[in-house]
Formats: structure tokens, C-alpha cells, sequence
């Protein structure tokens, strides 16, 4: 962990030292195409550690109306031990407080030959996600969020009586609320919890045996520091899983 923070304040020293030889941009116009680029300590995903080391994600999303509200895009992660491997579709509607979307997740970690095109029912490793999400007015400012798998192979499917394999239709729901709002450090709590619409276990719980599990709880602490005319989105997370009997801190920073 020492190492991994190491590196990101060396990575954010290097970009104060780059930023001087870069004029600021001004008057720039919205783009229907965009795309990010962050660092994490570890990559933790719905309670679950997917990647347990400094990790880089890329997040390239294009609009497709003219208000925005239809985008679609790719999201993908890498390990920099050269392990993890990620690369999801999505295509997300939002208006006002609530989203939907549809992503398509493929983890290609420990691979050697991705069939990236395979989505046979039987075989696929790729999960298909169905996310919603709702926030409640200023007043109450509650964030509901509900993500069902709808379609998955191997990973998320469970022998039933007549040695069949059902999809369990994996759900994960979680709630969060900013305690603390327009402040130099701004607080969020969370939990999550998971259970199977059809199955008696579930993909999120280590125990088998077990389907219902709060798996996602903790605390997130965010706020930006200034690199000379850049403010540069920072955070802490405190995460700990009940069911799995797991924790961890991350640090993350948004460069662009």
C-alpha cells in the first residue's frame, strides 16, 4: 500500500511539473465525445477487490442526442503488474435524477486467449448488467442504486433440479448519502447488498451457500487539490465487506 501511494504523489508531482509548459484552455465548447483517465490504489467494484494493486482506468463515453442524456461509451481498467484486464460497453439514459443503462462487462484477467465475441449462453465470460439509479431531491439527497445481471455464462448461472444451468440473476442493490456537502473535504456514507432473483446463492458471496449478504459498506471522502489553475479530484474509500469477511482503503485521483 505505501508503494501504491508513492506512486500516485509522484504521478501528481510530475503532472505539476508538466502543467507549467501547458497554457490552460479557454472558451472550449461541450463535446459529444470525451474521455477520462484515473489512478487507483486498488480497483473495488460492489464490495468485491478485482484488482488488488495500483490499477488505471480509461473511460471513453460519446452522446447521442443533442441534451445528452443518451450516451454510450467504453470503460476499461489495467493492472500495472500486467494481471488485470478490463473492457466494458455500456449505453446509459439519464434525465434530471434517475439512469439506466445496459453494460457489458468483460474481465479478461488470467486469459491467454479472450474470446472477446463469444457470448454463447453456456461458455461467455461476459456478464450483461443492467443498472438503474435514482437521487432524491436537494432536501433528502438519498441515492438509490439497482443492478441486475441479465444474461451471463458460466459465472453467474447455478444447476437446478433437473441438471440444468439457470441464470441466478445476480442483483446488487446499495444506498449512499452525503452527510457532508460543499465543504473543502465532502463525506459520503454507503452499504450494498446482494441476493439472487432466482437461486439460492448468489455471484458476490463467497459462501455458496448463503444468498442474501450486505457485501458493500463504508465511507468515501472527496475533494480536489489545485495544480496550479487545475483542481484535481481526489478521494479516499473505506470499504468493508461483511459477508466475505474482507476491507480495504483506496485512494484514487481523477487526472482528466
Amino acid at each position: 500500500m505505501q508503494k501504491n501511494i508513492s506512486a500516485i504523489l509522484v504521478f501528481c508531482a510530475g503532472i505539476n511539473s508538466y502543467a507549467q509548459d501547458i497554457p490552460a484552455l479557454e472558451n472550449s465548447k461541450p463535446s459529444t465525445i470525451d474521455f477520462n483517465v484515473g489512478l487507483k490504489t486498488s480497483h473495488l467494484w460492489r464490495g468485491l477487490v478485482i484488482n488488488d494493486g495500483m490499477t488505471a482506468t480509461g473511460f471513453v463515453h460519446l452522446a447521442l442526442d443533442k441534451n445528452q442524456n443518451l450516451t454510450t461509451g467504453v470503460w476499461g481498467g489495467a493492472g500495472f503488474d500486467g494481471k488485470y484486464r478490463e473492457i466494458d460497453y455500456y449505453i446509459q439514459y439519464q434525465k434530471s435524477n434517475f439512469s439506466i443503462g445496459l453494460w457489458d462487462l468483460f474481465n479478461t484477467t488470467g486469459m491467454t486467449s479472450p474470446e472477446v465475441f463469444n457470448y454463447d449462453k453456456l461458455t461467455t465470460t461476459h456478464i450483461i448488467d443492467l443498472r438503474t439509479s435514482y437521487s432524491f431531491p436537494k432536501s433528502f439527497p438519498l441515492r438509490l442504486e439497482a443492478d441486475v445481471f441479465l444474461y451471463t455464462g458460466k459465472n453467474d448461472r447455478q444447476i437446478d433440479a433437473n441438471n440444468n444451468y439457470n441464470s441466478r440473476y445476480s442483483t446488487y442493490v446499495k444506498l449512499s448519502y452525503p452527510v457532508i456537502e460543499n465543504q473543502k473535504v465532502n463525506v459520503s456514507l454507503y452499504v450494498g447488498g446482494v441476493f439472487a432473483i432466482d437461486g439460492t446463492s448468489n455471484l458476490y458471496r463467497g459462501d455458496q451457500s448463503k444468498n442474501f449478504g450486505i457485501v458493500n459498506t463504508g465511507f468515501k471522502l472527496s475533494k480536489e487539490i489545485s495544480v496550479l489553475n487545475y483542481k484535481l479530484p481526489v478521494s479516499a474509500t473505506a470499504m468493508w465487506n461483511p459477508a466475505n469477511k474482507i476491507a480495504r482503503i483506496q485512494l484514487a485521483v481523477d487526472l482528466f
